[in-house]
């Protein structure tokens, strides 16, 4: 299930950021409630953001590990408070696709997307590793994707992203900080606890 729930988190990677951002670079702070809708499979999260850094809280099985994800780090921190453990994982390279400049190219028309006004875009981009398709619905934030990834061996995934109840407006600096304290495990230690399949942070 992590694998799913990467895919949709990083379907919207600008290739040429120093660390890939879920919602490319964002230029202003928000929190909101995040809906991911994988191959048909809803996840129910929330969102905070500032520019640069990113914090998503998903409950997995019993756990409810947060992912924090920053500019000036290029690996991702998963924080499991349950376990007082932190793991590091590698951002799949493959999972770069998207540049938001790119889509600001290929405007399709205007939508109101739970109360906020956005400009629609076509998702029609070929990389390396596959070809995404879809419409991308952005205002100061991406409001919603709705698309599909086909990679390069032909395997096809869906993937929707909506958000709601947005707030903009500066998140405390706290919440994309790991806790002091905590044990650093790899990966493999860690994930057949949550059935997870997490690829751990190799060192330089």
């Amino acid at each position: 299930m992590y694998k799913r729930l990467c895919a949709a988190l990083f379907l919207l990677l600008a290739p040429s950021a120093a660390m890939p951002a879920t919602l490319g670079d964002v230029k202003v702070g928000f929190s909101a409630e995040r809906l991911l809708v994988i191959d048909g499979r809803s996840y129910n999260g929330k969102i905070w953001a500032m520019p640069g850094k990113e914090r998503h809280e998903q409950t997995i099985q019993a756990f409810r590990p947060v992912f924090i994800l920053r500019a000036d780090n290029p690996l991702g921190q998963a924080v499991l408070p349950q376990l007082h453990t932190i793991v590091q994982f590698t951002i799949p390279p493959e999972l770069r696709i998207l540049d938001i400049q790119k889509l600001k190219k290929r405007p399709v028309g205007q939508e109101t997307v739970n109360g906020i006004a956005t400009i629609k875009y076509a998702i029609d981009e070929t990389t390396p590793e596959g070809h995404a398709t879809g419409t991308l619905w952005l205002s100061r934030i991406p409001m919603r994707l709705a698309g599909s990834f086909t990679a390069a061996k032909g395997k096809v995934s869906t993937v929707r992203w909506e958000l709601s109840r947005v707030k903009l407006g500066p998140q405390p600096p706290s919440l994309f900080e790991t806790p002091q304290g905590y044990s650093k495990l790899p990966a493999e230690a860690v994930a057949p606890l949550l059935g997870l399949h997490l690829k751990s942070a190799r060192a330089p």
